[in-house]
C-alpha cells in the first residue's frame, strides 16, 4: 500500500486560558520549543480565530517520529519548565496523541 511506509506520532493539545491576555506570551513560549527540543519534527500553534461556544483558546500540534520521541519532548527540561510556568495560567487542557500513516 502506497503511503503506509512511514508513521508520525501527532501530539495535539488544546488550552483554555484563565486570562485571555496571556495568549501571546503562551504562544511565544510554545513556539520557542521548536528550536530547543531536538526530538520535535515540527510544532505549530495558534490562537482560536473563530469564537464559538465551547471553543478552546490555543491549539498546539507537534509531530514526533515515535512514542520515544514524544517522551523525549515531554520530559525535556525546557518543556518541563514551560509546563511549570503555564500550569497556573490554564483553566483547561485536552490532549490527543495519534499515530498517522502517510
Amino acid at each position: 500500500m502506497k503511503g503506509w511506509e512511514t508513521t508520525v506520532l501527532t501530539h495535539i493539545v488544546l488550552f483554555t486560558l484563565i486570562d485571555k491576555n496571556d495568549a501571546d506570551a503562551v504562544l511565544e513560549r510554545l513556539r520557542d520549543l521548536n528550536s530547543q527540543i531536538p526530538s520535535l519534527i515540527s510544532l505549530r500553534c495558534g490562537k482560536n480565530s473563530i469564537k464559538k461556544p465551547h471553543s478552546w483558546d490555543i491549539a498546539l500540534v507537534s509531530e514526533h517520529a515515535d512514542a520515544a520521541g514524544l517522551t523525549d519532548y515531554v520530559e525535556h527540561p525546557v518543556h518541563v519548565d514551560l509546563l511549570e510556568w503555564l500550569g497556573p495560567k490554564l483553566a483547561g487542557r485536552a490532549v490527543v496523541d495519534s499515530i498517522d500513516f502517510g
